[in-house]
């Protein structure tokens, strides 16, 4: 195997990065190649281990190492990686630094990887030793199976975290998408646990405050030990409904200026998870493609804050008490953005050029059509919409991604942000008669759209209020579904997350649902599962879940 080669990242307010190291050989101990003088540090690793964005031949690494002395500018500390989770087959190991500026985060890029392979790593200080944590670079050449999960909305004090255990325990994925709501900017404290710091964050410290809490949180700190990640933010990291120039949740007069609140929402972000920016300096930018060999392509975008336009106003005569709005006046308009001009043109370019046969698409808020009453829209309208802040609100921008999707076979969009699950066959007009939700017939693609972690929170139980509850759940996904043919399933009282398994004939996505969230379980179940024929855009309700990928690497200890 060739010398593994990292570029370490540490990142500081203002700069990008701070430090390159170079490569040392493998199995050498690197203990003073790449940097200068002096020996490692006294640290703590007060967050664990995280690794993300793997590609075939690379991987990020991510620790937190804080200074046991009040003094310290800055701290140095050794990794290690190994092929084996006793960490005795050592491929790799150096030094790295952190400071202050960067929160004492470090971030390393390990290149010269060896393709669909599990790592076991770990950092070390003068004075402990972090946990092992395990990663897995992403396959490349003829691949016949991929495992994924993705997540979305996991906020603090709606309840605990168990669904990511349950993710953790899965040994045979190969990486968890995150498609954000990663943390929540509000104040409350008054729910299952409270918030640090006790108020809505709006600086540097603040976010970085916030970050840290949600980091100790034991579910989420063995995700990161168990799996890479890759992470695209929605609106929570920032401010809940946000747009490029501002968010619904944000007050300048009380909340200060927007464009500085968000520059240090993002560099906290970029500090505190272990994504490989497309470009360094640019912190506004997160959308970047992924691969996984022949069957796989993921292209992750950021449908909040780089190009998008304010939700326009509710435009029917209910008004603001029923904000439904018509495919008419500023929903029409199409100069109107989602995802900006160079963004929209990047994905074009990537649709088109991708060579996999199954074309992912990690998004933050659905992409289907949502109508409360239906139409074709030809009629004129189309119906009433249900949202202004989803696509649904920018029409016309889904128009020209429609027509991206329509010239390829098998994309698959995967999101998040509802707080509840669907399943949807992708169309561009529901109600029209070149639709057959029967067979899928006048489909495009698919789309599935994860339920929350935590957000959701808990329905009521005991004394009959379940079968309330169930019964309730049952009769709205039923009268969703008479406006809605292309919708397959609707599931808005459970927490949970979504399992997509590949191969070269099939998509198969499972609904896993954890019964509670204000009490610590063990427990999940399938709650349904669809599969899709390659070739096909048509959903297909499957009775029992996936089988593990066998022989799967090891987790780590």
């Amino acid at each position: 195997m060739p010398p593994i080669t990292r570029r370490a990242f540490v990142i500081a307010s203002g700069a990008s990065l701070v430090s390159v190291l170079s490569g040392c050989g493998a199995g050498g101990d690197g203990s003073d190649s790449g940097s200068s003088g002096g020996g490692l540090s006294a640290a703590r690793f007060t967050h664990g281990v995280a690794s993300g964005d793997p590609l075939p031949d690379a991987v990020m690494l991510w620790t937190r190492a804080l200074p046991i002395a009040a003094n310290e500018t800055t701290t140095r500390i050794r990794y290690a990686i190994a092929r084996d989770a006793a960490m005795t087959e050592l491929v790799a190991s150096g030094v790295v630094a952190g400071s202050e500026a960067g929160d004492w985060t470090i971030k390393l890029d390990l290149r010269d990887l060896q393709a669909d392979h599990a790592y076991y790593y770990r950092f070390e200080s003068a004075t402990e030793r972090s946990p092992v944590g395990r990663t897995r670079t992403a396959p490349s050449g003829s691949v016949d199976r991929l495992r994924l999960v993705f997540v979305t909305c996991a906020n603090y004090v709606a309840g605990y975290f168990h669904a990511y255990r349950r993710v953790a325990e899965r040994s045979d994925l190969h990486a968890v998408v995150h498609l954000g709501d990663y943390i929540y900017e509000n104040g409350e404290q008054d729910q299952v646990r409270p918030h640090e710091p006790a108020y809505e964050i709006l600086t540097l410290s603040d976010y970085r405050m916030r970050y840290a809490q949600y980091r100790r949180d034991e579910d989420l700190l063995e995700l990161h030990r168990q799996h890479p990640m890759i992470w695209v933010w929605d609106d929570h990291e920032v401010c809940n409904n946000a747009w490029r120039d501002g968010a619904e949740g944000h007050d300048p007069s009380a909340d200060g200026d927007y464009a500085t609140r968000r520059r240090a929402a993002m560099q906290a972000a970029f500090e505190w998870l272990p994504i490989r920016a497309p470009d360094a300096a640019d912190r506004a930018r997160v959308w970047r493609g992924f691969k996984f060999g022949d069957l796989a392509d993921l292209t992750m975008i950021d449908a909040r804050h780089f190009g998008r336009d304010r939700p326009a106003a509710p435009n029917t005569l209910f008004g603001d008490a029923v904000p439904v709005f018509t495919q008419t006046g500023d929903f029409a308009d199409e100069t109107r953005q989602m995802l900006g001009v160079t963004q929209e043109a990047w994905l074009a370019t990537q649709l088109a050029g991708n060579s996999a046969q199954w074309q992912l698409i990690g998004n933050q808020i659905y992409f289907s059509p949502l109508k409360l009453l239906g139409a074709p829209r030809a009629t004129g309208g189309g119906g009433l919409y249900l949202s202004n802040d989803k696509w649904d609100g920018y029409d016309p921008a889904r128009a020209r991604v429609m027509q991206m999707i329509a010239a390829r076979d098998n994309v698959v969009i995967m999101t998040g942000d509802a707080h509840e699950a669907y399943a949807f066959e992708v169309t561009d007009d529901p109600n029209s008669i070149g639709y057959v939700a029967l067979t899928g017939s006048g489909a495009s693609a698919v789309e599935f759209v994860a339920t929350s972690i935590s957000s959701r929170g808990d329905q009521p139980v005991g004394n009959g209020a379940t079968a309330i509850v169930t019964r309730t759940q049952t009769q709205a996904e039923q009268l969703l579904r008479l406006t809605n043919p292309h919708l397959k399933y609707y599931q808005n009282t459970l927490n949970g997350y979504v399992l997509i398994d590949l191969t070269p004939q099939r998509l198969q996505a499972e609904f896993w649902m954890v019964p509670q969230v204000t009490v610590h379980t063990d427990e999940q179940a399938l709650d349904r599962s669809f599969t899709l024929a390659s070739g096909s855009h048509h959903l297909v309700a499957a009775s029992d879940a996936s089988r593990p990928i066998a022989g799967g690497p090891a987790p780590a200890p």
